[in-house]
């Protein structure tokens, strides 16, 4: 394994100093700006299509029916696409998926007004995006140095957070608004042509003999089943790995609810056009910018760990509050000193509802921010190179098939009920996710602390999984996953 942990120093050659700026990393750069593109753009067109079925169906179930279109070929197909990604060139596969899916954009503008033609072709425009994701996430530990991973994933997490508030809150409802669907579809077939552009422009990400070794292990179809088996033992025996992926799977799925949901929510709770996201959530996004921007910070004082626990948390009180704002309202209404548009009713427009949603929204993204990249930084630094595509396929595929149940109900019980009661349930969910966080990252800060203590004290590095020399992890061992910056 040696070999395989020199290969993102050597790739990354082009830096002068240990701490340039990771954008300073051309290749780097180059995958980076190709997944804001190919994200945007993804982002963009599931927004669409959503208003589109919704508004051509007048429910939001079929808005769950789309979603689901979109999320079920990650469970089909995840893992079959991380072993693949594992045994093809990377470049590659980022030059064919955004290829192809630029023309599945164009063939929603045929079928547009056909709602089961478009789920026929978002099942092919999912899975092609399925192997962009996991081939992205899998390159970027062979881009940059090690002690960069942090940076390099808080701007990975950047690019998708800010595709999601690009794709869904700003792009599409504006373009939508302006121009209608089919602008928007042509829009978005032309940022996954740049995305193809700059995925042509990077260089063969991983080393030949790197291929060899795993494309020579067993017969692609034969070995499949037993490559995948393999993967999910070895996450399953690594603790640290587990609470890392169930984070990530809590705050991937968040987005998909939350895509369901923002419409409904506009209509419902708001009172309001969906097509206005793009003002009312726009301090999601700020917030999200913010977050980042401070991450390495707080992960560098607190350690990984913690500060996952404390995005969740966040999450949760501002779901919480976003849940209740109806009631909030009414009460600062009510209460004349606690009401700042007492006298008029409105300022610059907005009532007393959209501005307290907007002053939580804010608040929301920058939690958000604080999740994903500790977490995905302890995937990247745990697991072997030649088995990061299926460990990140594992995430994806993991993220979806807890989303499948809750996408199924999520539209008919805020037909029924309401949004405010979907979005208490949310919270309440991701607060269990944080205790169970907290929980296991206890129980291993005490295994460390006793293993120590019948070692005389001699800590160590954290053991990384199915890495040699060290066997892979299921045996009892105790490991660090509360180490801030590498």
């Amino acid at each position: 394994m040696e070999r395989v942990r020199h290969v993102g120093p050597s790739l990354a050659g082009g830096l002068k100093r240990a701490d340039a700026p990771v954008l300073g990393i051309r290749r780097f750069r180059l995958l980076w700006l190709a997944q804001i593109f190919a994200h945007t753009a993804q982002n963009a067109t599931l927004f669409t299509l959503l208003v589109l079925v919704v508004g051509e169906t007048g429910s939001s179930i079929h808005g769950s029916f789309l979603v689901l279109s979109y999320v079920f070929p990650s469970v089909l197909f995840g893992l079959v696409a991380g072993l693949l990604v594992d045994r093809w060139r990377k470049r590659t596969v980022l030059l064919i998926t955004s290829v192809l899916r630029m023309g599945a954009c164009l063939a929603f503008i045929l079928v547009s007004p056909h709602v089961w033609l478009i789920y026929a072709i978002n099942l092919g425009f999912s899975t092609l995006g399925q192997f962009f994701t996991t081939a992205d996430a899998a390159s970027i530990p062979a881009l940059v140095p090690r002690n960069q991973l942090m940076s390099a994933n808080s701007l990975f997490n950047l690019a998708v957070t800010g595709s999601q508030f690009g794709g869904m809150v700003m792009l599409a409802p504006v373009v939508i608004k302006s121009f209608g669907y089919d602008a928007l579809f042509i829009m978005a077939a032309l940022f996954f042509l740049v995305a193809t552009v700059l995925a042509y422009r990077l260089p063969e990400i991983e080393a030949e003999e790197e291929l060899e070794a795993v494309n020579g292990e067993q017969p692609l179809l034969r070995g499949a089943a037993t490559e995948m088996w393999r993967t999910l033992r070895l996450l399953r025996n690594d603790v640290a790995s587990n609470i890392a992926l169930l984070q990530m799977t809590v705050s991937s799925s968040l987005v998909l609810l939350f895509a369901v949901l923002v419409p409904r929510y506009m209509q419902s709770v708001l009172q309001v056009a969906p097509s206005d996201a793009v003002f009312i959530f726009a301090p999601t996004g700020v917030g999200a910018l913010l977050g980042l921007r401070a991450l390495p910070w707080f992960a560098h004082r607190l350690g990984k760990g913690p500060v996952v626990v404390a995005g969740l948390v966040g999450i949760a009180l501002c779901l919480l509050a976003l849940g209740l704002v109806e009631r909030i309202a009414d009460f600062m209404e009510g209460t004349e000193s606690l009401n700042p548009f007492a006298s008029n009713g409105r300022v610059a427009g907005l009532s007393l509802l959209v501005a307290l949603t907007m002053a939580l929204t804010g608040p929301l993204g920058f939690a958000y921010a604080l999740v994903n990249a500790p977490a995905q930084t302890i995937l990247h630094e745990r697991a072997p190179a030649e088995m990061r595509g299926r460990v990140f396929a594992s995430q994806l595929v993991l993220a979806n098939l807890v989303s499948i149940g809750p996408l199924i109900l999520v539209g008919g019980v805020a037909d029924v009920y309401g949004v405010s009661p979907v979005l208490l349930s949310i919270a309440a969910v991701v607060l269990l996710a944080a205790a169970v966080s907290v929980f296991h990252e206890g129980r291993e800060r005490a295994a460390r602390r006793l293993a120590e203590a019948s070692s005389g004290g001699a800590g160590g590095e954290p053991l990384s999984f199915g890495a040699a020399p060290h066997p892979p992890l299921g045996d009892g061992r105790s490991v660090d996953t509360t180490r801030g910056l590498g």
